[in-house]
């Protein structure tokens, strides 16, 4: 409920209106947003519970519900609400930028003033208009009523080009003051209009007379806004809230319903507040509630609340009855109200399952009563309503009931029904968890929960994929582990193609990318894990694409060159999965949780531990043969620590190189893999160099310099060419003998030959 001015008078209005007026002047501080549990705010996965998924049915929102029980009025005003800003302050912000300065220190100079006069002449030099309506303003803070009516009525009898400023201002006042000290009906005046003698009664009369005055007054507010004029505070919205509040006092809460609804449809998170009062008031006793379902607008709020806020009946106070009080007294007085509620929520029920005709929202009562676990009354309701919600219960029953072949027929349906765009905000699920829900997303992903169970992964996948990212995180746990590669390869290939034009960074760096993108960069890291080096680079984002083509090439160049120009690759694919790595080679949830930058620790569901008809016969099996190497958190460093120390297998141990690779890899796991770290080390204590930076090996924080390979080049030729030497001075003997002994032969032959001519 948005004003211009406040104050707190409400005098001689119904002892039944005045608690729930109290509720409505306390709106803006009571807004039905949920509170969200410290800590970060993790997305919502149905692979968690795939039971609880599709067997249970989410809680919905009161808010979206108020805000579509009418059509959105055809005048589309905007709302002025703002729940952290201190009272009035929007005002008081368009009256600093619209007077200045000097303009604005009259204006407070008059709202301070002792009396009318005091204020009228401080403002001196204002605007007549502003001057006029500051004057009221000042009179209605302090009550006297018949000098605010006086200054607000001389704004409008202004020419309409000379109260542009303050003309709706000074309308809104006018009607707030008629209802704060002039609509008054007492208890024998309501007794006649509810009797039907109303038109008889003259003080009946004269109070309506009043009434509709007031009620002109707010309407004129939205009519000159319709036309074009200013409403900076958003007066026009906020005049249906006060408008629904005359109805109120006459007890016709139907017609201030349908005032708070138009202005919920506009967006009013005023007019969403004002509504749940009013529903819970509803429930106050039989009679109230009796007269609320002839209404079919009075129904569609009744299976708002039920659906959406029923545990406000079923527990005191809205609470879980360990937290309702602390005191015998306390715990005696919400058992007490949660009795008294469960009694009218049995009624409501009752009520609504004997009736014959149409009952607005009856499709949300089938939801609210299958989400209290009485199906039975579920099953009667919901085959009263073709809705999206209808089709959703009856899904759910027919998996209850073991009709898979009605379930899936149902959920197609309901998902149909749904509107992709509708979405309804945070719902609140176990454990603090909030899921912003789009139903059809959410409808769509439960199906493919389903698919899973019968082994249909890609059909699983596709639905995820359908929701646009609203699960990601089941999504990406099927297309990363249970499809293989080549199911997932030809999966995006054929349904996901590569965005034509790039994601762009943030002010702060941060690039936002699609659920396409998304999916095809988790494509490419697969790729790059598995060796398929040729294939992964082209489904990575452009900014990633020329790093994961260095790591791809690295990788190939290694299996192709020898010795230390084999050793340089192997290390430039090292560096670039250690410092690239999440990006390149990380798995989006476990181990690494990319999806987090690697910020939060993740493990995926235990299969086990899940319902086993909604898991495939061969998914296990799947999830081993697609678990990363070796299954650790941030795995790639262990594959850059893996990849540097083969290098050092191609250097001279005895080289820079030698030490520099395996200070890299040791440096690399020592955080994640002490023991591992320590073989790098001994490896390095046992066959390397003496170096000076040496003390500092694989510590964290130190930087380990370069390999440097062009040394190591000249090392090994050296030590060839060293090799070679030695070989040549430990055979010289042997070579010397093995000469004589030739020669020996030779001469053997040479005499044999002279001797056997001799004797021809």
């Amino acid at each position: 409920m948005n004003t211009v001015e406040r104050n707190g008078i409400r005098r001689g209005l119904p002892r039944t209106v005045v608690p729930v007026l109290r509720s409505l002047a306390l709106a803006t501080a009571l807004w039905s947003f949920p509170g969200l549990a410290c800590g970060p705010d993790f997305p919502h996965e149905l692979l968690t519970d795939r039971h609880a998924s599709v067997y249970d049915l989410v809680e919905g929102t009161f808010d979206f519900e108020a805000a579509q029980l009418v059509p959105r009025p055809a005048n589309a005003f905007k709302p002025s609400e703002n729940l952290w800003e201190a009272p009035g302050e929007s005002r008081e912000t368009v009256e600093k930028e619209e007077l200045g300065e000097d303009g604005w220190a009259k204006a407070q100079a008059m709202r301070e003033s002792a009396d009318d006069a005091a204020a009228w002449a401080a403002g001196e030099g204002l605007a007549q208009d502003v001057r006029l309506y500051l004057a009221g303003a000042r009179a209605f803070q302090a009550g006297e009523t018949e000098v605010a009516r006086r200054r607000f009525e001389a704004v409008l009898a202004l020419p309409a080009d000379q109260r542009s400023r303050r003309g709706v201002w000074a309308q809104f006042m006018l009607g707030r003051v008629r209802l704060a000290f002039d609509v008054h009906y007492d208890a024998d005046q309501l007794a006649a209009i509810a009797a039907g003698k109303g038109a008889a009664d003259p003080a009946v009369v004269a109070m309506d007379k009043i009434t509709q005055a007031a009620a002109a007054d707010f309407q004129a507010v939205r009519a000159a806004v319709a036309a074009g004029a200013a409403d900076p505070l958003g007066l026009a919205v906020a005049s249906y809230g006060e408008e629904a509040q005359l109805h109120l006092a006459r007890d016709e809460t139907a017609a201030a319903v349908k005032l708070y609804a138009e202005q919920a449809a506009q967006g009013s998170a005023s007019g969403r507040a004002s509504l749940l009062f009013v529903a819970r008031g509803l429930f106050a006793d039989e009679a109230t509630l009796q007269k609320a379902l002839a209404d079919p607008l009075l129904q569609r709020l009744l299976a708002a609340y039920v659906y959406t806020r029923s545990n406000e009946l079923i527990y005191a106070s809205g609470e879980e009855p360990e937290s309702a009080g602390d005191g015998a007294a306390d715990a005696a007085q919400a058992a007490t109200e949660a009795n008294a509620g469960k009694a009218m929520l049995e009624r409501y029920y009752t009520a609504v399952a004997a009736s014959t005709g149409e009952i607005g929202g009856v499709d949300r009562v089938a939801a609210a009563a299958y989400r209290a676990g009485r199906y039975e009354l579920a099953a009667k309701l919901a085959p009263r309503s073709e809705t999206a919600m209808a089709w959703w219960v009856r899904a759910k029953l027919a998996l209850r009931a073991g009709d898979d072949k009605a379930a899936a027929d149902a959920y197609v349906k309901a998902s149909q029904a749904f509107p992709r765009s509708e979405d309804w905000g945070p719902v609140p699920q176990e454990g603090y968890d909030y899921e912003g829900l789009a139903p059809a997303c959410r409808v769509d992903g439960e199906r493919a929960v389903l698919a899973l169970g019968r082994g249909d992964y890609a059909e699983a996948l596709t639905l995820f994929h359908a929701g646009k990212g609203q699960y990601w995180m089941d999504e990406a746990h099927v297309a990363e582990r249970v499809l293989s590669v080549d199911e997932l390869k030809q999966f995006v290939d054929a349904r996901v193609p590569a965005p034509t034009t790039a994601a762009k960074p943030d002010e702060n760096g941060w690039v936002a990318r699609s659920p396409d993108e998304q999916l095809r960069a988790l494509l490419g890291r697969r790729l790059l894990r598995v060796g398929r080096y040729a294939e992964a680079a082209a489904y990575f984002p452009p900014d990633l694409r020329d790093k994961a083509a260095d790591y791809a090439n690295a990788r190939t160049d290694a299996a192709k060159l020898k010795a230390i120009e084999r050793s340089e690759a192997l290390y430039r694919a090292a560096r670039l999965a250690r410092e690239s790595g999440m990006e390149l080679l990380g798995l989006e949830l476990a181990p690494d949780a990319a999806v987090f930058d690697g910020a939060y620790e993740w493990s995926e569901p235990e299969l086990d531990k899940q319902d086993k008809k909604l898991v495939g016969t061969d998914e296990a099996q799947r999830l081993v043969a697609s678990q990363p190497q070796p299954v650790q958190r941030f795995h790639y460093r262990f594959v850059a620590a893996d990849l540097a120390n083969q290098a050092a297998d191609l250097v001279p141990a005895r080289s820079q190189a030698f030490a520099a690779l395996l200070c890299s890899a040791t440096g690399w796991v020592i955080n994640g893999d002490s023991a591992l770290a320590q073989r790098y080390y001994r490896r390095y204590l046992a066959d390397g160099p003496y170096l000076a930076w040496a003390g500092n090996f694989g510590t964290a924080g130190y930087a380990c310099p370069a390999p440097d390979f062009a040394a190591a080049e000249k090392r090994r030729k050296f030590e060839q060419m060293r090799w070679a030497k030695q070989v040549l001075r430990r055979a010289a003997p042997f070579v010397a003998a093995g000469l004589g002994a030739i020669g020996l032969v030779v001469v053997v032959l040479l005499l044999r030959q002279r001797r056997t001519k001799a004797a021809r």
